[in-house]
């Protein structure tokens, strides 16, 4: 099947939307499937030369998500939609069968062009739901649109609030996003948490630092946990603050921020908790898969995504996004019984390389576009 992907962001970065989607193109290709790339994602074009993808640089400017880009969008949107139409027929001209698109400006500019082509059209939505869509003027041309494709969304509870702002329950579905598991095997060397007991209960983190995803909660947690040390690894707009808050919370023995880290298997190894303390929207929650698929047990919040598709307290711990309070307490459950730990890290593990795998999720996505 020849399959074209699009994406053109507000901003470019080496997320978690980015990583899925060449994931998904270069498990394609190794199917047989014909795949290309169309956008203005810097990220990913240079993923798709590394790649051997196909791919095509189109600048069309960004997407009506700001206040100033939604005014200058009314402007722009019809010298856009000339410049996506005339790409798309580049594609169209070699047999192109599917698109999926990424961004909200091809959505709203493409879309029909592509439905009239004869396309199977695809949207994936990777990005947490905010007021740039639901205060969106557009949202309600969206809706419509909706209703003649097929929305793809990272879990159940992204699916949830799509459904919530008015798309048709039986064109919203849910995958997953996949890791891979090899990229996390264990070596040789056994990892700290199983080898010397005496040592304090490691708890880790892997996250943008920002408000979102709610660190500074994990960090002012830590004050009543005297027994555990927290290592959080990230860059952000918060570091500076975060850094002050551990120092005026009293842990800086025991906290510390790492800005980037070599092998992130070997971190997820090497603690005994993992916690992913978002307080708002947060579609999947890779880094939480990815410290599952190595045994380590997780404590999420449920605004995160993956924790739709947990049980509590048989494969992670899930509590109230922004409670302190609750955090804490499931932090203690698992630094205060070694039982506990090991009992839900082998069950997360099972969970993670049943359905978080890329294989899983490009066997689901493959599914939906052969239908």
């Amino acid at each position: 099947m020849k399959i074209l992907f699009t994406r053109f962001p507000y901003e470019s970065t080496h997320g978690g939307a980015e990583v899925q989607t060449i994931s998904l193109m270069t498990e394609f290709k190794k199917r047989g499937h014909n795949v290309a790339f169309l956008g203005s994602c810097p990220t990913l074009l240079v993923m798709c030369e590394q790649f051997n993808i196909p791919s095509l640089s189109l600048k069309i400017g960004r997407p009506p998500v700001s206040k100033w880009t939604l005014i200058t969008f009314f402007f722009r949107k019809r010298k856009m939609k000339k410049k996506l139409e005339k790409s798309f027929h580049h594609f169209f001209q070699h047999g192109l069968e599917a698109v999926c698109m990424m961004s909200l400006s091809e959505k709203l500019l493409l879309t029909p062009y592509a439905i009239k082509a004869g396309m199977k059209v695809i949207w994936i939505e990777h990005d947490s739901i905010g007021k740039w869509l639901t205060l969106n003027p557009f949202l309600r041309r969206l809706v419509k649109l909706s209703k003649n494709v097929k929305t793809i969304c990272v879990s159940e509870l992204s699916r949830s609030k799509y459904i919530k702002l008015g798309w048709d329950p039986k064109t919203v579905i849910a995958i997953p996003n996949g890791i891979d598991p090899t990229r996390f095997e264990k070596g040789k060397k056994q990892s700290a948490k199983k080898v010397n007991e005496s040592k304090p209960i490691q708890i880790g983190a892997v996250a943008r630092l920002d408000h979102e995803k709610g660190l500074d909660i994990l960090i002012k947690s830590m004050e009543e946990l005297p027994n555990a040390e927290l290592t959080i690894v990230g860059v952000g707009d918060q570091e500076k603050y975060l850094q002050s808050l551990i120092k005026k919370v009293g842990i800086s023995d025991r906290a510390s921020i790492i800005r980037r880290i070599g092998k992130l298997g070997d971190f997820y190894e090497s603690i005994d908790i993992f916690v992913l303390p978002s307080r708002s929207h947060d579609p999947f929650g890779l880094v939480a898969a990815e410290a599952m698929c190595v045994g380590t047990p997780v404590v999420v919040t449920d605004a995160c995504g993956i924790a739709s598709e947990l049980k509590q307290g048989k494969n992670a711990l899930i509590v109230k996004a922004g409670s302190e309070k609750e955090l804490k307490s499931s932090i203690s459950a698992l630094t205060d019984n070694k039982k506990t730990r090991l009992s839900i890290g082998k069950e997360g593990k099972k969970k993670a390389l049943k359905d978080f795998t890329i294989k899983s999720m490009v066997d689901n996505y493959e599914s939906l576009l052969l239908k």
